[in-house]
């Protein structure tokens, strides 16, 4: 397989604590999701993923014209491999660096989730507290209705529902407003709950659900997509325009066999042209194949507009980071291969 270098790529480059291998590939491929494809043809290498803070790493050329990194590990013996973001593995005292870790994407998360919306509407209420209010902060007790008795709880409100590109409802898109747990009380039919590390203030009608709905986060091992392909259905802030580092919704999820670490490009969709006489603009849903059957109207291909990265998967939809946009992206954009 060809490694197309960038023509920037450091001739030398030493890790740093922080570092991921998607940061490091960046810096030396013009594709970085490929590593992985790079490192199964690798065979003297034994895992791609043990690569420490403190290697140097060198660009050279082989004899047949393929590229090589030289690691060198703290004045140790150097060992050659084929381009890849990764090394052989020594004893260490710091800890491999991850491909992408799930601090890189953490910060622009607000935990949000996707259920069915029935599943949410059963879930059990804050009802209202002592003094009459409607709005609850960290500290607070709330009056809730009996149910989830699990423990740590969360408190979730609904942010929207999403839909597909054909108008039917795939979930409830919800947002983590604040942790909680329960006091004790006699009260059968509710609940006394102990509002804690609100990220917003909680109201009235808010939901309560165990907080193991947000475990499962973990560093991402990337592969590219293949044949499947989906839409932008929505995002994380309920924008009409989005960039690089925007979460969005996609209507792709565990039931497509999509998951986790999934690389994909991201198409703007050609215009549909109908040429007879005088050229004009013609409304059609048949942009991703291409040419429709009437010969007078023609579409242009899709124009790749960014990259994403998806990070939780659902049943019929998933979360994913804009990891790269030269253009602004719109509900409906496709998503396809990278």
């Amino acid at each position: 397989m060809a490694v197309d270098i960038k023509p920037d790529a450091p001739k030398t480059y030493v890790v740093k604590q922080g570092d991921t291998l998607w940061d490091i590939s960046s810096l030396y491929l013009q594709q970085p999701w490929l590593w992985p494809q790079l490192w199964r043809h690798n065979t003297q290498i034994k895992n791609p993923h043990l690569i420490y803070p403190g290697d140097e790493l060198k660009l050279e050329w082989g004899a047949d014209g393929e590229p090589m990194l030289v690691v060198n590990r703290n004045g140790q013996s150097k060992a050659e491999f084929k381009l890849s973001p990764a090394g052989k593995r020594l004893e260490k005292s710091a800890d491999p660096i991850a491909v992408l870790p799930w601090t890189v994407i953490e910060p622009f998360v607000e935990h949000g989730l996707v259920m069915a919306e029935e599943e949410y509407e059963a879930l059990p209420k804050l009802l209202g507290d002592y003094d009459g209010g409607v709005r609850y902060a960290t500290g607070d007790l709330v009056v809730g209705q009996q149910g989830e008795t699990e423990s740590p709880l969360m408190l979730l409100r609904q942010q929207n529902i999403l839909y597909d590109m054909q108008d039917n409802p795939i979930g409830v898109q919800v947002r983590h407003v604040a942790d909680a747990s329960l006091l004790p009380t006699e009260q059968q039919a509710l609940m006394l709950v102990d509002v804690k590390d609100a990220n917003f203030e909680a109201v009235q009608g808010d939901r309560l659900t165990a907080k193991a709905r947000l475990t499962g986060m973990q560093d991402l091992q990337l592969q590219a997509a293949t044949d499947v392909h989906g839409f932008i259905i929505g995002n994380l802030r309920e924008h009409n325009l989005m960039g690089k580092l925007d979460i969005v919704a996609l209507d792709l999820g565990a039931e497509q066999n999509v998951q986790a670490g999934t690389v994909m490009g991201i198409y703007q969709q050609g215009p549909t042209i109908n040429e007879a006489d005088k050229p004009r603009y013609v409304e059609s849903n048949s942009w991703l194949f291409g040419m429709v059957e009437n010969d007078d109207v023609l579409t242009a291909p899709p124009l790749k507009v960014g990259e994403l990265v998806i990070f939780k998967v659902f049943d019929n939809t998933s979360y994913a980071l804009i990891v790269k946009a030269s253009k602004i992206i719109k509900r409906g954009a496709l998503v396809a291969h990278p």
